[in-house]
């Protein structure tokens, strides 16, 4: 009982630090079987809910079908708590899962994209490396001095997960791959100023257009010069011609509606296939990889290349906190990071990849 009060403690506390928007903490109370994802013990989490609401430390909010799961929001003496509390007096309990294997579940009626459902794999010789990898940066990194505003941080964990393209596909290791669980990932560039690594301010390092980079050695073509996401027609959207551009290499098929996400951030009248037109004028030798639903094998090349940046800074003792594309490390170590991303890159990729300080 003990663990289960002090795991909900524990992230009502981190979503409190974290999250300032949020008040409540979702929490998955379906009964099925144990899977290498479940913390064993955790049979009597619903009881254990309902009696801190009985004596007024949570408020319970029911789940919805198919829209929200049971909710738990912290009040009374905990909530004061709570908000009192500083990040490095929360840890995490050892034995969680840091290689994931999740599948694509396709799509509902209406055409929605299901959640991703994590799958129960057996362990493997290339698992374990997996999982060893991992776990050398986890260790190192806990014991580095990482600050977000004169505060410790200290309760997080990486994770590296990967994807099936289907639910019914076997087992393997070599579709996305990107690390996932670091507090600063989510953290808006306007906060990242008040992180330090071991007292030093960061420098926030980034592969300038990584994706296409990795796109173009795939068809063994040069890149083009300048911005790569600079379309004509569509001066100042950048962003939507970046998140169109990456639509197009996840699309198992040509893109004739614009996602809405990518619609959003576009100008009123343009249309999925008018922006494949426009974005294939500016890269015709990429045209053949578009509706091919490659975007999952660029994304685990690049983070087999973040993973060896990763362990090589973490084996000559400098501390990286990894991005999707790049890395943040103490100020004083950026040229020899710079190095490192370099090489790295270039050794497993083939590409040469600018280095760029965001």
């Amino acid at each position: 009982m003990t663990n289960i009060v002090s795991a909900l403690v524990a992230n009502l506390a981190v979503m409190h630090q974290g999250h300032a928007k949020h008040s409540r903490l979702a929490i998955p109370l379906r009964h099925d079987t144990l899977s290498r994802y479940d913390r064993k013990g955790f049979g009597h989490l619903p009881h254990v809910i309902d009696a801190m609401a009985t004596v007024g430390l949570v408020v319970k909010h029911a789940a919805h079908i198919k829209k929200r799961r049971t909710g738990i929001e912290a009040t009374g003496e905990l909530l004061e708590a709570l908000l009192g509390a500083r990040a490095e007096e929360v840890g995490r309990a050892e034995g969680e899962e840091t290689i994931w294997l999740t599948a694509r579940m396709g799509r509902d009626a209406r055409g929605k994209k299901l959640p991703f459902e994590l799958v129960d794999y057996v362990d493997t010789l290339e698992t374990r490396r997996l999982r060893r990898e991992i776990e050398e940066i986890n260790a190192f990194l806990a014991t580095q001095r990482i600050e977000l505003q004169g505060q410790r941080q200290a309760g997080f964990k990486l994770t590296r997960r990967f994807t099936l393209r289907n639910i019914t596909d076997p087992h393997t290791f070599n579709l996305h791959g990107r690390l996932y669980g670091g507090f600063w990932q989510s953290m808006p560039k306007s906060m990242r100023g008040g992180l330090r690594i071991n007292g030093e301010p960061i420098a926030d390092l980034d592969y300038a257009n990584m994706f296409p980079r990795l796109a173009y050695g795939r068809v063994g073509a040069e890149p083009p010069d300048g911005d790569f996401y600079a379309v004509a027609g569509l001066e100042g959207h950048r962003a939507g011609v970046k998140a169109g551009f990456a639509a197009m290499l996840s699309s198992s098929n040509e893109m004739t509606r614009l996602p809405s996400d990518v619609k959003e951030l576009l100008p009123a009248g343009w249309t999925g296939r008018r922006l494949a037109e426009a974005i294939g004028t500016k890269h015709p030798a990429l045209v053949q990889l578009f509706g091919r639903d490659i975007a999952m094998e660029l994304m685990f090349t690049e983070s087999c290349i973040l993973m060896a940046v990763l362990l090589r800074l973490a084996r000559v003792g400098i501390a990286a906190l990894p991005m999707h594309d790049g890395i943040m490390v103490p100020g004083g170590k950026q040229s020899v990071a710079e190095r490192t991303m370099a090489d790295v890159s270039l050794a497993l990729s083939g590409v040469n990849h600018r280095i760029v300080t965001k």
